[in-house]
């Protein structure tokens, strides 16, 4: 796996996606910023256009989200059991390519709300 001030870089970055991302993805939710009430944002058309207006931004949202959580677990499991590094490695990027695939799968294929 990568060094660890890779790692600890690459946290960073995330952290600073994630506070962008996670601004942009609740402003879509505030009323005098959309001048829509709350309760009409998460109605299925709006939720709709949502996702095909910027669901590349969801998707790396959630891609930041997790690679920021599972690096943060990673790093602790890293601590408690460090001879145990190539495993908790391998639980990492294991955990990271399902959970991307569900992800994926739920912004890209599946079908369009009725």
């Amino acid at each position: 796996m990568a060094r660890t001030w890779t790692m600890q870089f690459l946290q960073y970055v995330t952290a600073i996606l994630l506070i962008v991302l996670l601004s942009f993805h609740l402003a879509e939710r505030i009323p005098w910023i959309t001048g829509i009430s709350y309760h009409e944002s998460l109605k299925s058309e709006r939720v709709a256009d949502a996702y095909s207006s910027y669901g590349w931004v969801l998707l790396l949202l959630a891609y930041a989200a997790l690679f920021h959580g599972l690096n943060g677990f990673r790093g602790m499991l890293h601590e408690w059991k460090p001879r145990h590094g190539r495993l908790w490695d391998l639980v990492f990027i294991i955990l990271f390519l399902v959970f991307a695939g569900i992800a994926t799968y739920t912004v890209v294929g599946l079908p369009p709300l009725p």
